[in-house]
């Protein structure tokens, strides 16, 4: 991705695709019992958009394998943790009550932590509830790229450890989360994008400019791929190149969009993200803005009486995700409108003149509400 002064920002792998390689890697030299040497060994992995990426593996022998995780120029506390793999055969009832048991083909992967990933205690995260915090999109490239290797029968146990991952636990919002232990195995597209960069910022100006000097009246600003997707699917009528992604950069964003003369900007996000812009965060990262649940509670009870046993549990929870399965599914979007509400708000601090829309989506990618609601829907 271009950076202002003409420099391309480097990107960087995700503890998820770190995750596939090794275990993928491990269980190859498993059945061929080969020893590759090198400490920095290429290795093709299969990522969710059908391209291969070489990332270095620093061991690779029958049975194990190890990498460095690279952030790319946009490292988090998980830049440089070792992460290992080892693989074995494995009879199914082996599976622990914390593993996950994929099947792969006619073949059955069990997969356990070892050391520095934590558990999943709490309801409403992308991993599942006492299990260990190994995200959908991970287990899904981990089987991908067995599958692709080969592996269809029989039953292997794979054991992913990340060294030091519980100190660095503590640097993250894990233990808010309910993830005790270590930290999460993440990663939607298996690639760290630098969001957290000026270059990016100037990435998305220049890309308003673009559109503005194409004509368009409306951008579409999306919080990441998968809303980026949704949206696109339901805003047919609008060119490609009318939506870009804006990570956490909404105060920009918007800022951008009036100063290029747009007239309205649309906002694509999930509840978590309009959470934020309803408390009126300029950026909107994880690791710089916790959620804010007396503003959830508070907006709640406008809409429905909050008991106490409810107000306990909502407080108690560190993302939006958990916070909405504690209220019955009719006071949701009710909610979410009055989120949509008091973020458009927030964006005229920062946009005066600019018209905005909100279009909000589920976790899973599908449609939830669009703010103020059209006419006329735009799409079925």
């Amino acid at each position: 991705m271009p950076a202002a002064s003409g420099q391309h920002l480097r990107y960087g792998y995700s503890t998820g695709a770190c995750a596939a390689a090794v275990i993928t890697a491990a269980w190859q030299a498993l059945e061929d019992g080969l020893t590759r040497d090198g400490s920095a060994i290429p290795y093709a992995l299969l990522f969710p958009d059908g391209l291969r990426r070489e990332l270095a593996l620093t061991s690779w022998q029958p049975g194990r394998a190890s990498t460095v995780k690279d952030g790319g120029d946009d490292p988090d506390c998980t830049h440089g943790a070792a992460i290992r793999a080892a693989v074995r055969h494995a009879a199914p009832d082996e599976a622990a009550p914390h593993d996950y048991s994929l099947s792969i083909g006619g073949g059955i992967l069990i997969l356990r932590a070892a050391g520095g990933i934590g558990l999943c205690t709490l309801p409403g995260l992308d991993c599942e509830q006492h299990r260990w915090a190994i995200n959908a999109g991970p287990r899904r490239m981990i089987a991908d790229n067995l599958r692709a290797a080969g592996f269809s029968s029989g039953c292997i146990l794979a054991e992913l450890s990340i060294e030091r991952g519980e100190e660095l636990a503590a640097k993250t919002l894990n233990g808010r989360l309910g993830i005790v232990g270590g930290l999460s195995i993440l990663g939607t597209t298996g690639i760290v994008r630098p969001f957290s960069h000026e270059a990016y910022i100037a990435t998305i100006r220049l890309c308003t400019r673009s559109a503005a000097l194409r004509g368009a009246d409306t951008i579409v600003y999306c919080t990441g791929g998968r809303t980026q997707s949704a949206a696109q699917l339901r805003l047919p009528h609008l060119p490609p190149e009318n939506f870009t992604c804006i990570g956490d950069f909404i105060a920009d964003s918007v800022a951008a969009a009036e100063r290029q003369g747009i007239r309205t900007a649309v906002v694509a996000c999930m509840p978590g993200k309009l959470c934020k812009y309803a408390a009126g965060y300029a950026n909107t990262h994880a690791h710089r803005k916790e959620q804010d649940m007396q503003l959830f509670l508070q907006t709640l009870q406008r809409h429905h009486p909050v008991t106490s046993e409810e107000e306990r549990s909502i407080l108690s929870c560190a993302s939006v995700r958990q916070a909405l399965a504690c209220i019955p599914l009719p006071d949701r979007l009710p909610l979410l409108t009055d989120f949509c509400e008091q973020a458009s708000a927030c964006f005229s601090r920062h946009a005066p003149s600019l018209s905005t829309r909100l279009l909000v989506f589920d976790f899973d990618g599908s449609f939830l509400l669009e703010h103020p609601a059209p006419a006329e829907p735009c799409h079925p």
